[in-house]
């Protein structure tokens, strides 16, 4: 069974913990780690900002146009880690 999304995105290499449905202790058998999608996120923000502002656009245009593309890039990652993330039962 597919275990909820948040649940997945937490989950760290070589951590154990048990199955929400069976109880089983269950470890990620090869993980993405969620960590470099923060720094696309945060390149996501900043690059655009940064042309946005070269370009004289206003503070507040600015500031919308770069959240929703570091919006974006975060959540196409979390859905990347969380399609590609297998889990397997502990030894």
């Amino acid at each position: 069974m597919k275990l909820p999304f948040f649940f997945v995105i937490k989950i760290k290499t070589d951590h154990e913990f048990d199955c929400l449905y069976c109880g089983e202790k269950m470890v990620p058998e090869r993980s993405k780690s969620f960590t470099w999608g923060y720094v696309i996120g945060f390149l996501s923000f900043v690059l655009p900002a940064q042309i946005l502002r070269y370009l004289n656009q206003d503070f507040v245009v600015v500031f919308l146009v770069a959240l929703l593309f570091g919006l974006v890039s975060v959540f196409f990652v979390a859905s990347y880690v969380y399609t590609t993330t297998h889990l397997i039962k502990s030894n």
